[in-house]
């Protein structure tokens, strides 16, 4: 599967890699990577990934867009979107040391078995949002 299109942001510690490619079906997807420097000696990178479909990328950036709002204020922020067998969440959290951030969250049921879900979720922390979600605007029209 060849990259159709990528994109990089860079912010503090972590580097959020967006990349666009088409499925066999010829439906495009864009793959969210966020990698950091690891803790561990035996691993140079720790990286998390959310794999975006295009039938859902507009209503997940809408999300994001709102979640980004309450970022610099008080209260809960949380919306679902699904996609079918997917459904993604994008919440506004509180660190430990009161700064707030993003998680974007995919969860799906198993393969192995379907009473059990797996769950792929990366943060995006208050300095990066304005230049991620501007990327994954710019990267949701190469899914169209």
């Amino acid at each position: 599967m060849d990259t159709l299109f990528s994109k990089t942001v860079k912010a503090g510690s972590t580097t959020y890699f967006m990349d666009v490619r088409e499925a066999k079906n010829n439906k495009k997807y864009v793959t969210v990577t966020a990698s950091q420097l690891s803790n561990d000696a035996e691993k140079k990178f720790t990286k998390r990934s959310v794999t975006i479909f295009s039938d859902v990328a507009d209503g997940l950036l809408d999300a994001l867009k709102s979640a980004q709002q309450s970022l610099s204020g008080d209260g809960e922020f949380s919306q679902k979107v699904k996609s079918g067998r997917i459904t993604y969440f994008v919440d506004v959290k509180e660190a430990k040391n009161n700064s707030r951030y993003l998680s974007l969250t995919s969860s799906q049921p198993s393969k192995e078995d379907p009473k059990k879900y797996s769950k792929r979720s990366i943060v995006i922390f208050n300095n990066a949002a304005d230049n991620f979600i501007s990327a994954l605007s710019e990267v949701s029209e190469h899914l169209k």
